[in-house]
């Protein structure tokens, strides 16, 4: 989880995380929690926490039940997270293609994060200090 929670007066937000590699089990999840979320568990599956998970392509919602979502992502892959707060959507991108909205639920205070699955997972994270891979226009959302 990101040290610091995304500021109450934005209104979009977007961050990249870059996967140089997927580890033994490829078990990579991007999502977004609240503060209450527990640090070691599992973005989407825990309560208080949502997630892409890249070994499924499902979506998790606070629950263990998960719905189909996206395609499959691993090693090499960018994966684009936005939160909407004008419209409380969120969708996610992959190697810059918009793959269209995941959750249409979003409210409270959240954190950007990251569930890391398995030995040898190694990501990087970009909240703007890179060039996005996403060249779609965040501004109109």
């Amino acid at each position: 989880r990101a040290n610091h929670p995304i500021p109450p007066q934005c209104k979009l937000f977007y961050f990249e995380v870059d996967i140089i590699d997927g580890g033994n089990n490829k078990r990579i999840i991007i999502g977004f929690c609240e503060k209450l979320f527990g640090l070691n568990g599992v973005p989407g599956m825990n309560d208080y926490s949502w997630g892409y998970h890249g070994y499924n392509g499902e979506f998790y919602c606070c629950s263990l039940i998960g719905s189909p979502y996206g395609p499959l992502f691993s090693t090499g892959d960018t994966i684009g997270c936005c939160l909407n707060f004008k419209n409380n959507t969120v969708f996610y991108t992959k190697n810059g293609i918009n793959l269209g909205i995941a959750s249409r639920n979003l409210k409270g205070t959240l954190y950007p994060c990251v569930g890391l699955g398995s030995q040898g997972e190694i990501i990087q994270v970009n909240f703007g200090s890179r060039k996005f891979k996403y060249a779609g226009n965040l501004e109109w959302l």
